[in-house]
């Protein structure tokens, strides 16, 4: 069976790609995989700025759970056609092109789509481009939507 692995963040790119990866799915009676990663880097302390341990847990919480709704709305659109889809919402300290091109590797998909950028502004600048190191540290075929 065809596998392809979609990463979304739920960007502005999230309707354009999901259109694309429902084309390909159909055509290819794929099985899909809708990812998100959420890296425990977005909310460690970057300044000087100190939680609770408390107050960590539940932002780390609100982080999961707006990560299992992005990929619950991803997938939608797949269950509706009646296309094989499963959910993937991986909390940690990688970056999420770290995590993309390990579960890549892992997971004997065919295809790795996703959008050109998520990230925007000083995020964007700083982080450097997920699409972009995905390309180059994934050994299987990307698919980058614009």
């Amino acid at each position: 069976m065809y596998r392809i692995l979609l990463a979304t963040d739920g960007s502005d790119y999230f309707k354009k790609v999901i259109e694309e990866a429902l084309i390909l799915a159909e055509a290819l009676d794929a099985e899909v995989t809708v990812l998100t990663v959420v890296g425990e880097y977005v909310f460690t302390p970057r300044v000087s700025v100190h939680f609770a341990v408390d107050s960590w847990e539940l932002i780390h919480k609100q982080f999961k759970k707006e990560a299992e709704e992005i990929v619950e709305k991803a997938a939608q659109p797949f269950k509706d056609k009646g296309i094989k889809v499963k959910k993937e919402v991986v909390v940690g300290p990688q970056s999420p092109a770290d995590v993309i091109c390990e579960m890549a590797a892992s997971g004997d998909y065919n295809l790795v789509i996703l959008g050109s950028r998520g990230l925007k502004g000083v995020k964007g600048a700083f982080l450097g481009s997920v699409s972009s190191k995905v390309v180059h540290c994934s050994g299987n075929n990307v698919l980058i939507i614009k």
